[in-house]
């Protein structure tokens, strides 16, 4: 069945990656809109039929940052609609708001590729994957845990909806901007930079065929792939 998987992404560095090339290899229709612009540039819930929220370099609980709440209001929507919403680390966090968890400050970043303890390694792989978060959620009530780290919840399922901690979309071509980024603005050791980018494969590619297997695992849970 095609549909529309509409990505809300955060800026021009928070790109769909290979989850919307994956969305567009299962026949989907890929929307792509910018969160950060306001409830002005926000789709309509009805016109979603799966939501995938990106990341973000903002903390979803900064309440001076004014475009969280709109977004909120989105994807409080579309649970409520019963859309299905998938969430990447800061749109993870976001779900796990919506659906009654709790976003805080992590005992400790987790920035570069780690393996993670999965409950459900058929749904969420081991890894690596690769992290970037200093804020971590709780698994909502009448969610199920999928995976963790020594130090914080790495996903949870919750019906039809999905948030993860880590970055599923990565390849080497979204990640370098991001560490030229946050060298610049002194929040990335160079140890931890090599880290981020020694952990592509040659060709420049992340953990492919472990995404395939979690976004495969989303849709067919939201009942969209036969």
């Amino acid at each position: 069945m095609s549909t529309r998987v509409t990505f809300l992404q955060h800026s021009e560095l928070d790109v769909p990656g290979v989850l919307g090339r994956l969305a567009r290899d299962s026949g989907c229709e890929v929307r792509v809109c910018r969160a950060d612009g306001g409830a002005s540039s926000l789709p309509t819930v009805g016109s979603i039929g799966v939501l995938v929220v990106l990341g973000s370099d903002a903390s979803v609980t900064d309440a001076s940052v004014p475009w969280i709440g709109p977004e909120r209001s989105l994807v409080a929507g579309a649970v409520a609609g019963g859309v299905p919403v998938l969430g990447v680390c800061f749109g993870g966090q976001l779900l796990a708001q919506v659906l009654g968890g709790e976003v805080t400050r992590a005992p400790e970043a987790e920035i570069g590729w780690r393996e993670v303890e999965s409950l459900d390694p058929s749904r969420i792989p081991p890894g690596p994957w690769l992290e970037w978060h200093e804020d971590t959620f709780t698994a909502p009530p009448g969610s199920a845990p999928l995976a963790r780290t020594g130090a914080c919840l790495q996903a949870f399922v919750s019906g039809v909806h999905t948030g993860v901690q880590f970055h599923p979309e990565v390849t080497s071509e979204i990640v370098g901007p991001w560490v030229d980024e946050a060298r610049e603005r002194g929040r990335l050791r160079p140890d931890q930079a090599r880290e981020l980018m020694d952990g592509f494969d040659a060709h420049g590619r992340g953990p492919e065929v472990a995404t395939a297997r979690l976004f495969d695992g989303f849709l067919r849970r939201a009942s969209y792939v036969p």
